[in-house]
């Protein structure tokens, strides 16, 4: 009997995941956060690869950049969906 192969789940996945949990910074109240901030605090230094995985999130109704519909801010929150979507993934073990 063949073992089933494990899932494995992308870095781009996980650079998500990392920028979702960095707009929920140690279980405060999600607040928007400075692109240079999210970068920083994610371990993700590129700020230009932080936005395309805001961008992506935005996509997927996780994040928005405050205002919303402004595209060009250097600001963004986590949504409601979004807190909504970390707490079920905190909920999964990710190795």
């Amino acid at each position: 009997m063949v073992p089933p192969k494990k899932k494995v789940i992308s870095e781009s996945y996980l650079h998500q995941i990392s920028v979702l949990k960095t707009l929920t910074h140690e279980g405060a109240a999600p607040s928007p956060k400075e692109l240079s901030e999210i970068s920083e605090r994610s371990g993700l230094k590129d700020e230009k690869e932080v936005l395309r995985y805001l961008y992506i999130l935005e996509g997927q109704k996780l994040v928005s950049p405050q205002p919303e519909g402004d595209f060009t801010s250097k600001i963004w929150a986590i949504t409601k969906d979004g807190v909504r979507a970390l707490g079920l993934v905190s909920q999964t073990t990710l190795q």
